[in-house]
């Protein structure tokens, strides 16, 4: 009993300290860099280093908030990127937020898995995730377009000629699997600006992004085998 009670103090005592250093490490941010203003401090497996999450971005520090390292923290015995896991629980959204209608919905097979997909029409590895979905079946996507003008000066109006389509999905695969020019109707009411301050609050910089429905971000193109296993995973 007095070895338990020992222990529990020690490890009580410890849970203690832990927070005071995040305390100080909180501190010296704010005396440091008044104008940052992390999301997150967590406690890392490296004694005296913590993660701090700001602005979108995992960086590593001590309590002094002095020097910061950016990089991957690797469990390498088990062959695990902590950093990439923390990354991707931070990073999580609740799908159940996103307006629907202001995506383009499409059902393949039976529809019971779903992607939620932030794609630009005239983005290349947009293209190619494009080419690997013809070989994922049984999903729902949820396709919000997504044009990068920065990048893509003409991806807007592509965008905005998809959307006012008859069919809308089959114009979009028919623009960027064929290179097929979407239906020329003058105009439509269409929610590409919306898509685009939806994915500035989602801080979604890069396409092809998109979530599963457990709300995990991944970005960039994928395989179709891939894609498939990260589908299955959340079911």
């Amino acid at each position: 009993m007095k070895k338990l009670l020992a222990a529990l103090g020690l490890s009580l005592m410890t849970i203690g300290m832990a927070h005071a250093d995040i305390a100080t490490l909180k501190a010296n941010l704010q005396k440091n860099y008044p104008d940052i203003m992390p999301e997150s401090i967590q406690p890392t497996p490296i004694k005296d280093i913590y993660e701090v999450y700001m602005d979108g971005e995992i960086v590593y520090t001590n309590d002094e908030a002095r020097y910061f390292f950016i990089g991957n923290l690797v469990d390498l015995k088990n062959q695990v990127s902590l950093t990439e896991q923390r990354q991707q629980e931070l990073t999580k959204i609740d799908v159940k937020t996103l307006p629907l209608n202001q995506a383009i919905k499409h059902v393949k097979g039976n529809g019971k898995r779903v992607l939620y997909i932030f794609s630009d029409p005239d983005c290349p590895y947009c293209h190619a995730l494009e080419e690997e979905l013809k070989q994922v079946d049984n999903v729902t996507v949820y396709l919000f377009l997504y044009p990068l003008t920065n990048l893509h000066p003409n991806a807007e109006v592509m965008a905005q000629k998809i959307w006012c389509s008859k069919d809308k999905y089959a114009a979009w695969e028919g623009y960027v699997l064929d290179r097929k020019q979407p239906g020329d109707k003058a105009s439509c009411t269409t929610p590409v600006q919306k898509n685009l301050e939806l994915g500035k609050k989602l801080r979604i910089d890069g396409t092809p992004t998109f979530f599963l429905k457990d709300g995990q971000r991944i970005s960039g193109a994928r395989s179709a085998g891939d894609i498939n296993k990260l589908l299955d995973s959340v079911q």
